[in-house]
């Protein structure tokens, strides 16, 4: 299988990049899994994989124009990333890639990315850093906006929580969806 392509409809004009873990499926209604031609399956039949984090982004102002989507990972593991022990080792391969992907595209460094999982959040940031667990970043009592910052991760970009998980929907995590609104107005 070939490896997934990054989304991005306007290289020039995107505000945020979304991250994703790699494109891994097993099957589709107990069938073979198709090849997907862009992270998460974007512009495909199959749009379970993105539809949730589309409508998160919707919710905050953000549409498919405003991104740049890519997974740590583009090409096809032999597990799911749930189910896979040695994820962490695969993206150490594919790290390098996605910071030259990443230096490419934006050089600057301005723009957040979102994380869309816990996991892939635990593995981009640096040794020694303690990251909160996701119900305490997207708890009401947290006052501010947590972001990992650029020198206390792998990226080297400021990191944002944006986790796929069901129990992150942001029609349920209201003050969140206020922070991210509010980073994106400061931008």
């Amino acid at each position: 299988m070939q490896n997934t392509k990054p989304f991005c409809l306007n290289p020039k004009k995107f505000k945020v990049f979304v991250l994703g873990a790699d494109p891994s499926n097993k099957t589709i209604n107990g069938k073979e899994a198709n090849q997907l031609e862009y992270a998460f399956g974007i512009l495909s039949d199959e749009t379970r994989y993105f539809e949730g984090i589309l409508k998160n982004l919707n919710r905050i102002g953000l549409h498919l124009e405003d991104l740049y989507v890519q997974n740590v990972i583009p090409e096809y593991l032999n597990e799911e990333t749930g189910n896979n022990k040695d994820w962490e080792k695969q993206a150490d391969k594919w790290l390098p890639h996605l910071k030259k992907e990443l230096e490419y595209v934006e050089p600057l460094k301005k723009k957040p990315v979102f994380i869309t999982a816990e996991r892939i959040m635990k593995f981009l940031v640096n040794d020694g850093f303690t990251l909160p667990k996701a119900e305490s970043i997207y708890s009401e009592q947290a006052g501010e906006l947590f972001v990992v910052d650029q020198a206390d991760n792998k990226l080297e970009r400021n990191l944002i929580a944006f986790y796929r998980h069901p129990k992150y929907n942001l029609s349920k995590n209201e003050h969140y969806r206020n922070l991210l609104v509010e980073l994106l107005k400061s931008k």
